[in-house]
C-alpha cells in the first residue's frame, strides 16, 4: 500500500512493513500506538515540543548515518577493505534500532535515550518488532545481538585468521535496515497526526536543549557541528513542531548529510556517498 489511512499526510511507501506482517497486523499496531500519542500531543507545552523536534531529527540522522556506513560497506568489499566489516555491519544495525526507539511513544526523554547502551537498544527493539510478530522480534533482536558480539570479537581479541565463520549476510542487514526504518517512519507519522488533531496552538522551542543536540564531546574535547545547528533551527523557523521522518529530511538536509563524506578528488575509484542514498530509505 502506499499509504496509511487515518493517517493525515503519511503517503511514504511501507513495503518491509507488509511483506512482513500484513495490513491487519499493521492496522492493530497503528490502532495500539494512536492512543499514547493522542495522550501526547494532549498535553502538549514548550518542553515536549523541543524533545519531540530532537527526537525525529535525530531518528533522521540515524537512518542517514546507516545509509552512509551500508554504501561504506559495500565499497570496502569491493575492495577487499575487510576488516571494517564487522564495524560497517553492526552499525547500520544499532542506528535503525536507535531511529525506532527515539520516535516510540512508550520510551521517555528521560529514560537514557541518547545514550542508551547497545544493549539495553538490542533488547527493547526485539521488543518493539515482537508486537508485530514475536518470532520476527526475536530474529532481529538475535541479529543485532549477533552483529554486536562479531564486532567486538575484533575490537577485543582479533583472531589470527581473520574474518572467518560466522559471518553476517550484508543483504540480511539491509532488509533489517529496511524494516526497521520502515517502523520508526510509522511511529513518527502517527505523531505527526496526533499534533495536527490537537495540538491548536504554535508552542515556543527551549534554545538551550536544542543547543545541546549539536555539542559533541565530553572530557577531553568538545565542538559545536554547524550543519546540525542550522538544520534544528531551520525546523524550529519552517514549521516549530515534530514532523514524521521522511517530512523531515528534506532535500537539503539529505545532499548536505552525504555531501559531509564526499572528497574533491578526480580520481574515480573511490567511495562515493553519492551512488546509492536510498539503500535503506527512500530520502528526498
Amino acid at each position: 500500500m502506499d499509504y496509511l489511512s487515518g493517517i493525515k499526510n503519511d503517503y511514504f511507501e511501507y513495503k518491509e512493513l507488509y511483506s512482513n506482517f500484513g495490513e491487519k497486523i499493521i492496522e492493530t499496531r497503528i490502532n495500539d500506538l494512536r492512543p499514547p500519542f493522542t495522550e501526547i500531543a494532549k498535553v502538549f507545552d514548550i518542553k515536549s515540543n523541543t524533545q519531540w523536534i530532537i527526537r525525529t531529527y535525530l531518528a533522521s540522522k540515524m537512518i542517514l548515518a546507516s545509509s552512509v556506513l551500508l554504501t561504506s560497506a559495500q565499497y570496502a568489499k569491493s575492495k577487499n577493505l575487510r576488516i571494517v566489516e564487522p564495524y560497517l555491519l553492526y552499525y547500520p544495525l544499532l542506528s535503525c534500532a536507535r531511529s525506532v526507539i527515539f520516535t516510540n511513544p512508550h520510551i521517555g526523554w528521560s529514560d537514557d535515550l541518547v545514550t542508551m547502551t547497545h544493549s539495553k537498544t538490542i533488547n527493547l527493539i526485539g521488543d518493539i518488532v515482537a508486537k508485530y510478530n514475536k518470532k520476527k522480534g526475536d530474529e532481529i533482536k538475535k541479529l543485532i545481538d549477533w552483529a554486536r558480539e562479531y564486532r567486538e570479537i575484533f575490537s577485543y581479541k582479533f583472531p589470527a585468521n581473520g574474518l572467518t565463520g560466522h559471518l553476517i549476510n550484508f543483504e540480511d542487514v539491509v532488509i533489517v535496515c529496511r524494516l526497521l526504518c520502515e517502523i520508526a517512519q510509522l511511529q513518527s507519522a502517527i505523531l505527526e497526526a496526533a499534533i495536527a488533531k490537537h495540538v491548536t496552538q504554535h508552542y515556543p522551542i527551549d534554545e538551550m536543549e536544542i543547543i545541546r543536540t549539536y555539542v559533541y564531546g565530553e572530557k577531553n574535547f568538545q565542538f559545536i557541528d554547524s550543519e546540525d545547528g542550522y538544520r534544528l533551527n531551520y525546523i524550529q523557523r519552517k514549521v516549530a513542531r515534530p514532523l514524521s521522518i521522511i517530512n523531515t529530511m528534506t532535500e537539503g538536509m539529505v545532499e548536505d548529510f552525504f555531501g559531509a563524506w564526499c572528497i574533491d578528488t578526480n580520481e574515480n575509484d573511490i567511495y562515493n556517498p553519492d551512488e546509492n542514498w536510498r539503500i535503506i530509505f527512500p530520502v528526498p
